[in-house]
């Protein structure tokens, strides 16, 4: 276990940031960090990285309770590193910026210089030692960021949006660092994003923050609709690549013609192929194409021509086990649907 939040709240002018009844993650794995703006995101990284103290609550790290007083704090920060969404370099060289964390923790002369290497190195940025950090593109001042983080060897990276505001070729960049020192340091990773597909790739864990709280329930099944008219008691509704689902025409709809349409994942069953009954109303093939752990929970994306995720407790995870690729049905329960 890395860290376990037990009661944790955080309060900002009397507003309510952060309200957290219970959280653990664990150790060497790469967690993301969804939700909107103002969800609370940068203050759980704060938290997280010992730089900001909860109004309430315990934040265990390393099966110790975190005491906030500065003897305490300075080894934990030592331990746990945080780049900024919009990470700001000292002035001077690249090859300073990332000497100073060394010279703080009093790493001797002789010992820099391989580590400087090797850290520019793998971001990429070793021909840039000697140039001034101020004048870099936000691409490269990220990559240096990232460096100068990871020159002091933590345990733990936090990141705030690592590719926020900047171009498809350092984002790429940026990803495929996280994912390769997470693989072969086993540095543990948690980073906040706006991108799904960000999270997808990256993590085997998404935290999802909404108005500062924990949801279990992502609204990725969003898809736009077309109301094509009424099939005796049920409305016909079209989505992308003429997937056809209805809902009964008695439902509350709008009048709109083309409309938002939302699957609940918690109402879709996944069902065998073997075990499909073709009688069954909105009842639609698909393929298996990610599983993965979240919030307790596995999310199981399938490919039905348009990507809808689904959601399976451990037990009823450990008695199907689906696997990527298999061929599979997803029935698509009245309660899943809802039209705006």
């Amino acid at each position: 276990m890395l860290y376990k939040i037990e009661a944790l709240t955080r309060v900002h002018k009397g507003r309510t940031i952060l309200d957290i009844p219970a959280l653990t993650i664990h150790s060497g794995q790469i967690y993301s960090l969804i939700g909107p703006n103002g969800a609370g995101k940068t203050t759980l990284l704060h938290l997280l990285a010992f730089l900001d103290i909860p109004d309430s609550g315990m934040i265990t790290f390393r099966s110790t309770p975190v005491r906030y007083i500065e003897k305490s704090l300075l080894p934990l920060r030592r331990q746990v590193v945080l780049i900024d969404q919009y990470p700001i370099l000292f002035t001077g060289s690249v090859w300073k910026n990332l000497e100073f964390g060394l010279s703080v923790r009093k790493i001797e002369r002789k010992r820099r210089k391989p580590l400087i290497e090797e850290a520019l190195e793998l971001v990429g940025m070793q021909d840039f030692s000697h140039a001034e950090a101020h004048k870099l593109s936000g691409g490269e001042t990220k990559r240096v960021a990232l460096a100068r983080a990871l020159v002091v060897q933590p345990e733990v990276l936090l990141c705030d949006e690592p590719t926020a505001n900047v171009d498809v070729e350092n984002s790429g960049i940026i990803l495929d660092i996280l994912e390769k020192i997470n693989r072969e340091q086993k540095i543990s990773i948690i980073f906040a994003t706006h991108s799904h597909s960000q999270a997808h790739r990256l993590s085997l864990h998404t935290l999802i923050l909404k108005d500062g709280r924990l949801s279990g329930l992502p609204r990725d099944n969003i898809f736009t609709a077309t109301l094509l008219g009424q099939v005796e008691d049920r409305m016909v509704c079209r989505l992308q690549n003429d997937i056809r689902i209805t809902v009964p025409a008695g439902k509350s709809l709008p009048k709109a013609v083309i409309v938002r349409l939302f699957l609940n994942p918690e109402y879709i069953v996944l069902i065998r192929e073997r075990e499909a009954d073709a009688g069954r109303e909105n009842l639609l093939p698909g393929t298996v194409m990610m599983i993965a752990a979240e919030n307790g929970r596995i999310r199981i994306t399938v490919d039905i021509d348009i990507s809808v995720h689904i959601f399976l407790s451990q037990s009823e995870y450990a008695k199907n086990r689906p696997f990527i690729g298999e061929k599979v049905f997803l029935s698509i329960d009245d309660r899943a649907i809802t039209i705006e």
